[in-house]
């Protein structure tokens, strides 16, 4: 009841049970550490919206103030969209559960839930919101829509404002988000339901503007638990908890939420002690009148308004008369743009006032193990296995009720049609598999095709003893597939054909954040996940020997100098099972991968100094005739760091597996200390030349006649030379030799140019 409010002085925490909270004050106290310069800014909002709404209320039939139907009888109708943040698992929630949420929300802002528990001594003080919230059915490119869209996203996983994808404009709609859970609870320390942003912060962030709601809350409708939504709608329009602004309940009686008619409490957290009279005593509140000597005293009730739906017991049903005076005021001000979403210009253009369309469904479908149902990061997630593994495909249709489908599968599936909504398939052929689903409705038909969703690799293992992956165009690179799960993201594994160790090719990960202000708002690299596979390789040759060592030369840098922001991770696993289950190598982090210091542009290696070597030493349980490598790159730049991008980009090259001991440079394959690569080439070649003393070195290259068309003298030493042999010199397709004269030995090597 005091008229002072400080702006995000402590935590607020909104509980379903004594372990769920929503999180809306938690994610105030983020914004402030994670922004800073935006305090400034959310407080003279905060001002503003305060003022707006004393004037408001100044003007408001404060006679109405023991009616039920609020301030007025207007109606505010609000257009909302719903936009799912999934990984195909069950926070993927189905259209008509969201109808359902939409429902019980309507319920408790048009005063139709039970409020039967509500003590006597508070039913007079029962308002009705008035507000009615309608699904758009018009997307802000006026295209027709359900008003819910859906993003497959590793950002998902509580990963909260940054997970904010597909947001509609803030000042025309009432944004909705659902993720698997709310990362705020390891913050609060509990499991966090869902938060809002209150107008001022939307004000002053529109990006991050409205709701977000871990999924299994969205889903629960009724009285109490299924007052979530409408909890946080409540801060949406900038109702406080009923206890004020502190850290939790049960912490004292000097908070204020600013409305007269919920009297002081500490709050109530789970059960519903119904007479809770440790704050309200003495409740009364003298309000002035604009007829001289008819000022009117209202005496409150001197107990707690534990049913309140902006406290935490477990009888959450009902706002006061005040309260819906306060919300109402706050749906008048311009700060944060809730004026502009019910008036008539808006309402017509988000289509609020149509009813919802029957529009055609949306095809799609995921895959995953068959011992899961649904993908996760945390289950076994198989795209990659052998013929004789099975492969799990669910059908993830939404936007409308599925009459029938149709699927289609390549590379001799076992099932080459059905019509089923779960497939399991073995495939005969190798390679990627294509994927076809068609669905039906009673509104249309809708296909999708996916190329390169699933591999099937094959298990005949390659010799490893002088294998070199060079990640040259010649390369059968269709046996090193690579999975950028989230395919829209920008951070993903590719083939460079610009720069290498040796030559121009090599396999990069794009970790870069592209995002710059205000774009960093959204989207952060951190949780995102991708893979590249190398194919089945035969090490039984090395079974006998206590040396067997994976090998890669690697490049990277990070975007920060501060090397507690640069997390990110490179996981090297192996499996012996045809991919069903990987063992884990090494995990590579900070200094392993940030070899070059720091950079604050996009990094590319440019010089062979650049390059370092890592040798992983293999178990001798690796050591089988079909032995597969996984290397996982996980970014973790942008997500604690205030948001700022701090990844940089991830350079790989020339793996090979070696019976040198670790350490030993392993970058020439044979015991001379000389090698031609890459081999074949259609470009430039490079001869490489291990040699610790300094010496003179001529490389002299001859066509198939025997015509030198190259000879060169250069002086090598130090470890590892690169001399190279130009593409101008070997432009015509066919075999050279290359001769290399050093004072310790004459080789010759055959190079192959395409």
């Amino acid at each position: 009841m005091k008229s002072f409010f400080l702006l995000m002085s402590a935590l607020l925490i909104c509980s379903i049970s004594e372990a769920q909270f929503c999180g809306t004050v938690p994610m105030q106290q983020q914004i402030l550490r994670q922004h800073p310069e935006l305090a400034d800014k959310i407080k003279e909002y905060n001002d503003k919206l305060e003022k707006d709404i004393s004037e408001k209320i100044k003007v408001m039939d404060l006679s109405k103030l023991e009616r039920t139907t609020a301030s007025g009888d207007t109606t505010i109708i609000i257009p909302v969209v719903v936009h799912v943040i999934h990984d195909y698992g069950s926070e993927n929630v189905p259209d008509n559960k969201i109808t359902a949420m939409l429902n019980n929300l309507n319920d408790f802002y048009q005063l139709r839930n039970d409020t039967s528990v509500v003590i006597p001594i508070f039913k007079k003080y029962v308002g009705k919101m008035n507000y009615i919230f309608k699904f758009a059915t018009k997307d802000p490119q006026g295209n027709s829509t359900k008003g819910i869209t859906r993003h497959y996203s590793y950002l998902s996983y509580g990963k909260d404002n940054q997970a904010k994808l597909d947001e509609w404009n803030p000042r025309s709609y009432m944004n909705i988000w659902v993720e698997n859970y709310v990362g705020l609870a390891a913050e609060s320390g509990g499991v966090v339901a869902a938060y809002a942003i209150f107008p001022s912060e939307g004000a002053a962030i529109p990006y991050w503007d409205g709701l977000m709601c871990a999924s299994p809350f969205l889903t629960i409708t009724g009285n109490d638990e299924g007052a979530t939504i409408p909890h946080e709608v409540g801060h949406y329009f900038n109702l406080y908890h009923t206890w004020g602004n502190t850290n939790t309940p049960l912490k004292g009686c000097g908070g204020d939420d600013l409305v007269d008619d919920t009297p002081p409490t500490q709050g109530d957290f789970g059960t519903c002690n119904v007479y809770d009279t440790i704050c309200a005593t003495g409740n009364y509140k003298m309000y002035p009148s604009s007829v001289p000597g008819v000022d009117s005293l209202v005496d409150y009730p001197d107990t707690c308004n534990v049913s309140n739906i902006m406290n935490y017991a477990s009888c959450k049903n009902m706002f006061t008369i005040g309260q819906t005076v306060r919300a109402r005021a706050a749906a008048y001000s311009d700060v944060g743009g809730r004026d502009s979403l019910w008036t008539t210009f808006n309402l017509t253009r988000t289509g609020a006032l149509q009813p919802v369309p029957d529009l055609a469904p949306v095809a799609d479908f995921s895959v995953a193990n068959p011992t899961f149902s649904s993908i996760s990061q945390t289950a076994a997630v198989s795209h990659y296995m052998c013929s004789s593994q099975t492969f799990r495909f669910v059908d993830q249709s939404w936007n409308d009720t599925i009459a029938t489908r149709s699927w289609t599968f390549s590379n001799g599936a076992t099932n080459a049609t059905s019509t089923d909504p779960i497939v399991n398939n073995k495939f005969s052929q190798t390679g990627w598999v294509s994927i076809s689903l068609t669905v039906t409705s009673n509104a249309g038909t809708n296909t999708i095709t996916k190329d390169s969703l699933v591999y099937v690799a094959d298990p005949t293992g390659i010799p490893a003893e002088g294998y070199y992956e060079e990640f040259s165009p010649s390369a059968d690179l269709n046996k090193w597939p690579i999975f950028n799960y989230y395919s829209d993201a920008p951070y993903k594994w590719s083939y460079n054909n610009q720069t290498g160790f040796y030559d121009k090719n090599c396999v990069t990960y794009t970790a870069y954040d592209p995002r710059t202000y205000p774009s960093f708002y959204i989207g952060a690299p951190q949780g995102d996940f991708a893979d590249l596979f190398s194919p089945a390789l035969d090490l039984t040759s090395m079974a006998t020997n206590n040396n067997a060592n994976l090998n890669f030369m690697y490049a990277g840098t990070s975007r920060t100098g501060n090397s507690i922001y640069m997390t990110d991770t490179l996981d090297v696993s192996y499996s012996t099972d045809c991919g069903t289950t990987w063992k884990p190598l090494k995990s590579l982090t900070k200094k392993d991968i940030d070899n070059n210091g720091s950079l604050g542009i996009p990094y590319q290696p440019l010089s062979q100094t650049e390059w370092s070597l890592q040798s992983i030493v293999l178990p001798s349980i690796a050591k089988t005739n079909n032995t597969f490598f996984r290397f996982r790159y996980r970014p973790e730049g942008g997500g604690e760091n205030n948001g700022i991008p701090t990844s940089n980009n991830f350079y790989m090259d020339r793996f090979n597996v070696s019976i040198f001991p670790a350490g030993v440079n392993t970058l020439v394959p044979d015991n001379k200390g000389i090698a031609v690569a890459p081999n074949p080439t259609n470009g430039n070649a490079y001869v490489i030349i291990k040699e610790n003393s300094n010496a003179p070195a001529q490389i002299i290259v001859t066509d198939v006649t025997g015509k030198t068309i190259y000879n060169t003298h250069q002086q090598v030493g130090g470890s590892i030379s690169r001399i190279e042999i130009p593409a101008t010199v070997i432009s015509a397709k066919g075999i050279y030799m290359v001769q290399v004269i050093t004072p310790d030995q004459t080789h010759t090597e055959k190079l192959v140019v395409y």
